[in-house]
C-alpha cells in the first residue's frame, strides 16, 4: 500500500450523487485496486488527517463552511479534482445566482434561516483546481479512466467535442428538428449522448464547448420561436455562470 497514490474523497454542500457514483460496485472495484483511499467521509468513521496525492470534491459553494472546508483540502493535497457538475460549473444550485436571494433562502431554508448563504459557485472560484471530472452524475467510465492515467502517468486528456458530435455518431435524431430546446451544440460531451440518446434535451451539465458559436444558437433559438426567459430558464440548469462568461458582459440573455 505504501507506493500507492493517497487519496481523499470529500463533498462540500450537495446530495452526494457524485460521492455515489465512485461507490458503483466495479467503479470502486477499480479505485481500491489502484490507489489508497485514505479519507472518504460518506463511509468511513475514522479518516486520515495528514496530506494526499489527489482529493476528489463533489458539491457547491454555497456556505461559508464550504470555503473554509476547500482551503483546507487544498493545503493538504497536490492535486484538486473536481467531481461532478456542482463542483465543476456551480450545477443546479448556481440557480439560485439568477433569482432573488431572499425569498429563495426563505423557500429553501424555511426553518434554518440562521445559515450564512454565499452565491452558489464551483469550486475553481475559491481554490485551484487541477482537474475536472462533470455530469451530472459523473460518468464513472470516466473516473476509472482518470485513475487508471493518473496511476500510470498518461496524461488525461478531457473529452473536447461537443454532445451532437456523440448523437450524430450513434446515428440519433436531432431534438433540434423536434423544436425542442437542445444544449447538446455548444455543450462538451463525453457522456456518450446519454439523454438525447433516450430522447432528452441535452441540459449542459457537462459545461459549455470552449469554442462554443454561442451567439449562432442563440439566433437559431430566437428563429425556432423561443424567448430570452425560454433560454434563460434552460441554460442556467447547470451551467449559466459559464455560457454568461463565454457569451461575455454584453450578453443580455440572462437578463430577466
Amino acid at each position: 500500500m505504501k507506493n500507492k497514490l493517497k487519496i481523499g474523497v470529500y463533498g462540500i454542500s450537495g446530495c452526494a450523487g457524485c460521492l455515489l457514483s465512485i461507490l458503483f460496485e466495479d467503479c470502486f472495484k477499480q479505485l481500491i485496486k489502484l490507489v489508497e483511499i485514505k479519507a472518504f467521509p460518506l463511509i468511513k468513521e475514522n479518516n486520515y488527517g495528514g496530506d494526499f496525492d489527489y482529493v476528489f470534491i463533489e458539491g457547491t459553494v454555497c456556505f461559508d463552511e464550504d470555503i473554509i472546508v476547500l482551503n483546507e483540502l487544498r493545503k493538504r493535497a497536490k492535486y484538486i479534482v473536481a467531481l461532478g457538475s456542482c463542483a465543476c460549473t456551480g450545477g443546479v444550485p448556481s440557480i439560485k445566482n439568477f433569482l432573488d436571494e431572499e425569498k429563495t433562502m426563505k423557500l429553501v431554508y424555511p426553518v434554518y434561516n440562521h445559515l450564512k448563504s454565499t452565491p452558489p459557485t464551483p469550486m475553481d472560484m475559491h481554490i485551484k483546481v487541477d482537474y475536472y471530472l462533470p455530469q451530472c452524475p459523473p460518468n464513472k467510465e470516466e473516473i476509472i479512466e482518470f485513475i487508471k492515467c493518473i496511476t500510470t502517468g498518461r496524461e488525461f486528456k478531457p473529452y473536447r467535442e461537443p454532445v451532437c458530435y456523440e448523437c450524430r455518431r450513434k446515428g440519433n435524431l436531432c431534438l433540434l428538428t423536434e423544436n425542442k430546446i437542445c444544449l447538446g451544440p455548444i455543450t462538451n460531451g463525453g457522456c456518450d449522448a446519454l439523454c438525447p440518446t433516450n430522447s432528452v434535451t441535452c441540459y449542459g451539465c457537462r459545461g459549455p464547448c470552449k469554442d462554443a458559436n454561442i451567439k449562432a444558437y442563440l439566433d437559431m433559438l430566437k428563429e425556432m420561436g423561443y424567448t430570452n426567459k425560454n433560454m434563460h430558464d434552460k441554460m442556467n440548469t447547470f451551467a449559466g455562470l459559464q455560457f454568461k462568461e463565454q457569451e461575455g458582459n454584453k450578453s443580455k440573455w440572462l437578463e430577466k
